[in-house]
């Protein structure tokens, strides 16, 4: 019998005990974690760690996003987002201390690339990228439209699709998804320093990116648009014998609408006629990131897709919403009592 009894257990009759850390589901390795991955979500890994850690480093590697009074500072950014917006209270809250907001903001979004590329509290960081999507969305982004224009928009959405592959794919390892307590209490030493690693990487790559940006004092005025010479915008009543291109005609552009053209060393460039004789023309490009600006013939605004930015051109195209404080560079045009043509000085 006692033989036997051996025979059995050297066969396996007898279960072994269940590996404790393949309970707890202990994270894979780095390589394991993306060779278990669909491609779908790898792709969507990779995308959206690469974007968030450049995110956080392009933020410190700006000069002007912690220099006060300049276009790029945080403080205006939060003090603009703010302006009607879902997310007002909450980004008022931060523009109290806004250097501080800025560091915290930066180091938040590379410590979500990070933990996302390395797979290091792979949900946790997918919760905190959907979370900074969505308040971005109900800020910065959220009076732009039609809606899919708003970037942060897709992000949030591409956050939550990533963030419900990894519950999946949680629930398939473990056989259910894991609570906040139960992961911390399953945490084992190699999960602690693979945390702690990335809390240190995280902060040596903001002092790293902190360490190259350039002076504000000397940095690169490239984030505001040169201003050309031009000058301020002409009403009707100009001499007849100015020269120079003929935009359109007074008779082709009714009240409240607007035109595009190209004017010389400024680029992109809009024409409107906000009443019988009050034309002015204006730099399309936004004096925030330099995108290119469009006219809402509704609202009678100009407004920037990319982040929200709203310019008034019955004011000089001073901005009343969004990241930037300086309006869009005035074109010079002259209208001609005659001909009513629109003509862009020589």
């Amino acid at each position: 019998m006692a033989t036997k009894t051996r025979t059995d257990r050297r066969a396996g009759a007898i279960p072994r005990r269940p590996d404790p850390r393949s309970r707890r589901g202990t994270a894979p390795s780095l390589a394991d974690g993306w060779r278990q991955l669909s491609w779908s979500m790898v792709i969507l890994r990779a995308f959206l760690g690469a974007t968030f850690l450049f995110a956080g480093m392009q933020k410190l590697f700006d000069p002007y996003f912690l220099h006060a009074g300049s276009p790029n500072f945080v403080g205006t950014q939060l003090a603009n987002f703010a302006r009607d917006t879902p997310a007002g209270p909450l980004l008022s809250v931060l523009a109290k201390a806004p250097v501080a907001s800025g560091i915290g903001i930066s180091l938040l979004e590379i410590a979500i690339g990070l933990g996302t590329l390395l797979g290091v509290a792979a949900m946790t960081a997918a919760i905190g990228g959907l979370a900074v999507s969505v308040t971005l969305w109900l800020s910065a982004t959220w009076h732009v439209h039609p809606y899919f224009l708003g970037s942060d928009s897709i992000y949030a959405i591409a956050w939550l699709a990533f963030l419900v592959g990894l519950w999946e794919g949680e629930r398939a390892r473990v056989g259910h998804v894991r609570g906040p307590l139960e992961v911390l209490g399953g945490m084992d030493r190699r999960e602690f320093l693979r945390g702690a690693f990335v809390a240190g990487l995280t902060v040596a790559v903001g002092l790293v990116t902190k360490a190259f940006a350039a002076p504000a004092g000397s940095a690169s005025t490239a984030s505001t648009p040169a201003r050309g010479t031009g000058g301020a915008s002409s009403t009707s009543g100009g001499s007849t014998s100015v020269t120079g291109r003929t935009l359109t005609t007074l008779d082709r552009l009714p009240v409240g609408r607007a035109i595009g053209f190209t004017a010389p060393g400024i680029g992109a460039a809009v024409l409107l006629r906000l009443a019988t004789n009050d034309v002015v023309a204006y730099s399309r490009i936004c004096t925030h990131a330099g995108c290119l600006v469009s006219y809402d013939a509704g609202r009678h605004i100009l407004y920037c897709p990319c982040h929200g930015a709203q310019f008034d051109p019955a004011r000089g195209a001073v901005p009343i919403a969004g990241p930037t404080s300086t309006p869009l560079q005035r074109i010079r045009v002259v209208v001609d009592p005659q001909t009513r043509k629109v003509i862009l000085p020589a």
